[in-house]
């Protein structure tokens, strides 16, 4: 049971933490941009936002919901931790690997 709590804040960390990120507070909003003098470097002091498209949304829900119906239906505590890992792990490495090889082919194509 541990394990599907643990996965669901997962899930909930990616869906809310962009959305938490990529908002400014209101009183940045309100005061006008500072002028640096040249001879001090810049600090680069912007929050990093993540586009997430639909397609990969879409894959991490994918990607949840195989693990938590997995552990539920292969019950990793009651046995079969060889057959979960290889039924849950493998295919999910496999996937995200080919996102990961796919996503790099379109960088470097440019």
């Amino acid at each position: 049971m541990q394990e599907i709590l643990i996965v669901a804040a997962i899930g909930a960390a990616i869906f809310f933490l962009p959305r938490l990120m990529g908002r400014k507070a209101s009183s940045e909003r309100e005061q006008p941009p500072r002028i640096q003098p040249r001879l001090q470097p810049q600090s680069n002091n912007r929050v990093l936002k993540i586009n997430l498209t639909g397609r990969i949304r879409l894959a991490i829900l994918v990607t949840i919901l195989w693990i938590a119906g997995c552990t539920a239906f292969l019950k990793p505590w009651e046995g079969n931790k060889f057959l979960f890992f290889c039924m849950t792990l493998g295919p999910t490495l496999v996937f995200w690997g080919g996102v990961w090889v796919l996503f790099g082919y379109k960088k470097y194509r440019r």
